[in-house]
Order: C-alpha cells, then sequence, then structure tokens
C-alpha cells in the first residue's frame, strides 16, 4: 500500500518538487500504481500482473491510511478462513465494526456492515484464541491474511444476533458442529453479556443443535436476564419448536435435516 504520506516523503527524499498528485497518476499511467475505492492510497502492482488480486487490498488501504481503524472480518470471510465454510463468499465483505464507527464513503458499497455493540476495546477479545489456531495449523498472524477476524465465538454472538447479517447458512449448517465445538463457553458468555434475550436464546439453540447439549443448558442459565421470550430462528416454510430455549426454528433444524436427507 502507498499513501499520499509515503509518495510526499519519497519526493521529499529525492528533493524534488513535483506534486503528490502529478507523482500518484503518472505512476498509474506507468502501471506502477493502481487505485482503491478510498482516496489518498493506492495499490502496488507488482511486475506482470495488471491490478493486485488480494481480495483485502480495499481493507489493507484503509488501514495503511487510518493506521487508527479499528474493524475485524465478520460473517462468511470470517468462517472460511476458519473453515467452518468450504467456499469463499464471493460478495461484499462483512466486516464489524465499534459502536458509532463508520465505513470510509468509498467502502460502503464493496461491504456488508455487521452492527454487534461491543466497543472499541472489546476488539482484541472477537479473534479466536492462539490455542486454537494452533490446533487448527493456521499461522498466528497471518491465519485471515493479516486482517483481524472474528473467531468462533463471536462469529455464534453475529450469528444468534443478526442471523439475516450471514449469507451461506447452508454451507455452515454441515460445518457447524465444528464450528460449536471450536466455542469456549466462557468467552462466548462474555461477548454475549450485554446481547439480548434473544441472542442469548438462539446462540445457546446453536450450541445445542452443534452437539453441546449440556453446555448449551449452561450457557442459557448464565444470561443477566431470566426472561425466555418465544425467538424465531430464521423465515423458512419448516418449523421446528424447541421448548427448552423457547425458539421457533424456520433455519437450522430444517437445514440439518435437508443435509441429512442428503
Amino acid at each position: 500500500m502507498v499513501t499520499r504520506e509515503d509518495l510526499a516523503r519519497y519526493l521529499a527524499e529525492l528533493g524534488s518538487i513535483r506534486s503528490v498528485d502529478d507523482t500518484a497518476s503518472d505512476l498509474q499511467q506507468l502501471g506502477w500504481l493502481s487505485t482503491l475505492h478510498l482516496k489518498g492510497v493506492w495499490a502496488f502492482v507488482p511486475a506482470g500482473e495488471d491490478r493486485p488480486s488480494d481480495l483485502y487490498f480495499d481493507l489493507r488501504g484503509w488501514q495503511a491510511r487510518e493506521p487508527d481503524a479499528v474493524f475485524a472480518l465478520a460473517g462468511e470471510a470470517a468462517a472460511w478462513h476458519l473453515g467452518y465454510v468450504a467456499r469463499a463468499f464471493g460478495g461484499p465483505l462483512a466486516i464489524w465494526l465499534p459502536a458509532k464507527a463508520r465505513v470510509p464513503h468509498g467502502l460502503r458499497p464493496h461491504v456488508s456492515l455487521v452492527r454487534i455493540p461491543w466497543a472499541r476495546a472489546d476488539a482484541q477479545r472477537l479473534g479466536p484464541t492462539t490455542a486454537l489456531l494452533r490446533g487448527k495449523g493456521l499461522d498466528l498472524t497471518g491465519w485471515a491474511s493479516g486482517l483481524p477476524a472474528f473467531g468462533p465465538e463471536a462469529l455464534i454472538v453475529q450469528l444468534a444476533s443478526r442471523p439475516g447479517s450471514f449469507r451461506v447458512w447452508a454451507d455452515l449448517i454441515g460445518h457447524l458442529d465444528i464450528l460449536v465445538t471450536d466455542c469456549d463457553l466462557q468467552r462466548l458468555a462474555d461477548l454475549l453479556f450485554e446481547q439480548s434475550a434473544s441472542a442469548w436464546q438462539r446462540a445457546a439453540y446453536l450450541i445445542d443443535r452443534g452437539g453441546r447439549g449440556d453446555d448449551a443448558r449452561t450457557l442459557l442459565n448464565q444470561r443477566p436476564n431470566d426472561r425466555m421470550p418465544v425467538v424465531s430462528f430464521g423465515d423458512g416454510p419448516t418449523t421446528v419448536w424447541s421448548p427448552d430455549f423457547r425458539v421457533n426454528d424456520k433455519l437450522v433444524a430444517p437445514l440439518q435435516e435437508q443435509i441429512g436427507k442428503a
């Protein structure tokens, strides 16, 4: 990534009086730099390539332009990097931002924003544990292409609190047992602490459907509010009622049944 500040510094080191804008324009015409969806930052183009092939080059550009920016890959991208879906998703990247933070204007059409009201200070708790990454044989610093990303617990919270924000449920359901096995129950409870009653119920229900029934009930008993409203999960034509979690499931159990038949 090359920022306006980088170009200004290089020009100053050379003693050049050329403007940054003219320099950037010339380097683009020569094929050395490629524009991003953000102003004031460009991607370096390796020799022999027309454009950078990195899926995340816009997010890297954001980091380069604003080093204090806080975000995390969520949803399909996080699930793919951790092995919970078999294929990378081709739509807009799902990202989480802290409460009240905004996506840069140029990126807005190219990302899908996952709004979960965690604070900026919570960002370090959202990723996977070092032990989990080692167990999966993933690089500790480069596992999600070097970007911050949700671990299994944060992903469960997204699925439970914003089920409509996840777009490849059919792919995920076949690996739900792996996702649930990877979850640390206490980390999950901590991330759920200020979420709604419905999020607690759906999260516990997902843990149950992933094969950890006793842990699911333990998690449900940790919720700060004893209220148990009737909660819907999905909007499919088939409904499975779970009295233990008071969930009308039109998504998870029906998909599990279809996958089982297949």
